[in-house]
């Protein structure tokens, strides 16, 4: 029997990797790490300038605002006695009263004629059989009041502009006692309606009533 002298061929083994143990770190709390403080830092900072930013922004463009009352009171009082009939320009009135229609500008800036989305009015509906414009009146006094028309029932104001603290009292004689329904298409304007002012008195230039 013949032996091979020559050395057996060289085993290659699996690599070793040595793995080396860390030292436990003791972790404080995560808010003590310098890091997070300066992060937390930018982000405040940033927050306290857009907050500067929209309180400027806000300053300088303020929102513009409407408000408007509405109240009525019977022309007669109390009932008198024989006959008594009112009219007006022909008309038979059985139960006239006079309404207050009073349109506010309180902000800052003017309510343009722009701001009437496509021309639309300011609208009231007051649900009466007659309705009359009589008399508008506005303060400062110089302010011009926008227009208004009349339809059927319906009181439209409009487009005109509303200066800033302007007040725009608009009198009408209606048959019956009104209701209202006010509609609108103003563009970044806050309506409000307000509760009814104190009734004012009747002009004595305005011939309400005739025999």
């Amino acid at each position: 029997m013949e032996y091979d002298a020559r050395p057996a061929p060289r085993r290659v083994g699996l690599p070793v990797y040595h793995v080396r143990t860390l030292a436990p770190v003791a972790s404080g709390a995560f808010y003590t790490a310098e890091t997070f403080w300066t992060a937390a830092g930018v982000a405040v900072a940033v927050l306290m300038g857009g907050g500067a930013i929209w309180a400027a922004l806000r300053a300088s463009h303020p929102r513009r605002r409407l408000t408007y009352t509405t109240g009525h009171d019977p022309l007669v009082n109390q009932l008198v006695g024989g006959r008594l009939e009112i009219r007006r320009n022909g008309t038979l009135l059985t139960d006239p009263h006079l309404v207050r229609l009073v349109l506010t500008n309180p902000g800052r800036r003017d309510i343009p004629s722009s701001a009437f989305d496509r021309g639309q009015p300011f609208r009231v509906d007051l649900a009466v059989p007659y309705l009359e414009m009589v008399a508008a009146e506005s303060e400062p006094s110089a302010a011009q009041p926008p227009p208004v028309s009349v339809l059927g029932s319906e009181l439209s104001i409009g487009p005109g502009r509303i200066g800033s603290g302007t007040t725009i009292t608009y009198l009408l004689l209606v048959d019956t006692v009104p209701s209202y329904h006010c509609r609108h298409s103003l563009l970044d304007v806050r309506v409000e309606q307000l509760p009814v002012p104190p009734a004012r008195r009747v002009p004595r230039q305005l011939p309400l009533v005739r025999p």
